[in-house]
């Protein structure tokens, strides 16, 4: 195995990863979503946002990804919203 199929097969894993994390997310995010319907809440909650994302660019130790893990999460946490409403 090249070193190209080496380092395919390590994003094949944490894509595996990915993937579980992601459900487990948003089995979560549904909870969240009952949660907020049985009290009347609004899915938006822009304060939660914010604080998500800059606790999470805390986390990196890689500065220079500060952008991209933004990207990602104002998605992924549209994905969540998107879902709550769905249900």
């Amino acid at each position: 195995m090249d070193e190209l199929d080496v380092l395919r097969k390590e994003i094949d894993d944490i894509d595996r990863e990915l993937v579980f994390l992601f459900e487990k997310r948003m089995e979560t995010v549904l909870k969240i979503g009952e949660y907020k319907s049985k009290r009347n809440m609004p899915v938006l909650d822009s304060s939660r946002e914010e604080y998500v994302i800059d606790k999470s660019i805390k986390y990196l130790t890689d500065k220079t990804l500060e952008n991209y893990l933004k990207d990602f999460l104002i998605n992924l946490i549209e994905i969540s919203k998107r879902l709550q409403k769905r249900k």
